[in-house]
């Protein structure tokens, strides 16, 4: 079928761009080291900010979302331009403030994106939308990450410009206005005229009672460790690896534009693999997905190593403080392209790491206001490590071990994840509930099983 406003399809993509403008922005610009600044400490600080109150309000995110609907949005959108407008001054302190804002709208964002883009599709299709959503989203950070490329091509300094801020902030601006254009699921049909959601709005109790109890689902316990690495290893890529010292600000703006270009390449070809009926059943490409996340986590954390080998932080911190680029890596240097390929392949893993997180949670439910709260839950778990570390390289941890202990998460985390791949059926079977706890109708596959065959309008 062609063009239609109110199919899934179009829903996610509009949901993608929102992301590309305000997220992608983000990323962009944090994807220089240390928020395109000298000294990491500020973005540090608003960082830890930023992950607490993520996770305080990712765990109630889907609550509102179910509650509220996609609403919650248009404010959480523009949370991001005050964020990156604190880097205009010279007060710490203000950054840091906005980074705690930043966490409240990125929570709710964040909760409805995943509920929207994990229930909206069909079975078949989860790994296709995951990839649609994550090339989008990361194509904004691979062309914001272009603004300080072109800017700081021949910025002798280790900070970025001005002129590249105002920039983001029109850019993130522009995305808080399309989230208005967004519809409400009940508006959002199928092919087939089967709506996404047959929910009505939900209620605080219900929604309370339903968020704690994910915290006993065995299946949520077991991949706390693989939710957890997955927002763990952007400190030392982004603040140790990236914005170490070892590069000058001219390569570490070229690392960041490919480590997006990566990302999409790196969602496209999994998302769609994770799909490809050819490769097997669906608990068979469960299984190929987690086998390809640990080879290419095993490879590129190991190929890391050897560039982190070459400096420790008191030789970064000597190298960025001593104000001569001439002393960093370049993009001449005879060893960066290699340098260069190495950080370009952390952003497809992170595709490939986040993508398989989103399709396991996917393969466990069809249905929005679970998908809403695995959403929830799965934010919660990443932006609760995240704190903690933003904390470890704020405390001036070796880069080396920094380095372990990300890798270290993400094979944990694999090894955990273990029981609950094992877990996945070829189609999900589940009873949807209505707001007073009653048994409303069995869903098979995101089909909606009733009688009559067809579903009840009434809960439309």
């Amino acid at each position: 079928m062609g063009f239609r406003y109110s199919s899934p399809y179009t829903q996610v993509v509009l949901v993608a761009f929102i992301c590309f403008c305000c997220p992608g922005m983000f990323n962009a610009i944090n994807g220089l080291g240390a928020a395109g600044q000298a000294d990491a400490t500020a973005q540090d600080n608003a960082g830890t900010a930023l992950a607490v109150t993520f996770t305080i309000f990712s765990l109630i995110g889907g609550a509102v979302y179910n509650i509220i609907g996609h609403y919650v949005i248009i404010p959480a959108a523009f949370t991001y331009v005050l964020y990156i407008g604190s880097y205009l001054t010279p007060n710490t302190g203000f950054t840091v403030f906005t980074g705690a804002l930043l966490g409240v709208g990125a929570g709710f964002l964040w909760t409805a994106q995943g509920a929207i883009m994990m229930s909206y599709p069909r079975e078949q299709d989860k790994g296709k939308y995951f990839a649609t959503f994550w090339m989008i989203f990361n194509l904004g950070a691979t062309i914001g990450g272009v603004v300080p490329l072109a800017k700081e091509w021949n910025n002798d300094t280790s900070s970025v410009s001005i002129v590249t801020y105002i920039v983001f902030m029109v850019i993130m601006s522009l995305g808080g206005l399309l989230a208005i254009a967004l519809l409400p699921p009940r508006k959002v049909h199928h092919d087939d005229g089967t709506p996404v959601s047959i929910h009505r709005f939900s209620n605080w109790q219900r929604e309370a009672i339903e968020a704690f109890k994910l915290f006993g689902d065995w299946r949520m316990l077991c991949l706390i460790p693989l939710f957890g690495g997955s927002n763990w290893f952007y400190t030392y890529q982004f603040n140790c690896y990236n914005g170490g010292g070892y590069f000058n600000i001219r390569a570490r703006a070229l690392n960041n534009v490919l480590y997006w270009l990566f990302q999409i390449i790196g969602a496209g070809i999994f998302g769609n693999f994770l799909d490809w009926k050819a490769a097997g059943s669906r608990p068979k490409r469960a299984w190929l997905g987690l086998i390809t996340t640990v080879v290419s986590v095993m490879a590129v954390w190991g190929a890391a190593l050897s560039v982190q080998l070459k400096y420790d932080r008191a030789r970064g911190t000597f190298l960025k403080q001593s104000g001569n680029s001439a002393l960093q890596q370049d993009v001449t240097g005879g060893a960066y392209a290699g340098e260069l390929i190495i950080y370009a392949l952390f952003g497809a893993v992170d595709a490939i790491y986040q993508g398989y997180c989103y399709w396991l949670m996917g393969a466990l439910t069809n249905d929005t206001e679970k998908a809403s709260r695995f959403g929830a839950f799965y934010k919660t778990i990443q932006n609760a490590f995240a704190a903690v570390a933003g904390q470890v390289d704020a405390h001036k941890v070796e880069y080396i071990t920094e380095l372990g202990i990300s890798w270290g998460l993400c094979v944990v985390g694999c090894i955990f994840a273990i029981p609950v791949v094992n877990s996945v059926a070829d189609t999900t079977e589940e009873i949807v509930t209505n707001v007073d706890g009653a048994d409303e109708l069995k869903v098979i596959g995101g089909r909606v099983e009733s009688e009559s065959g067809v579903p009840d309008k009434n809960l439309v």
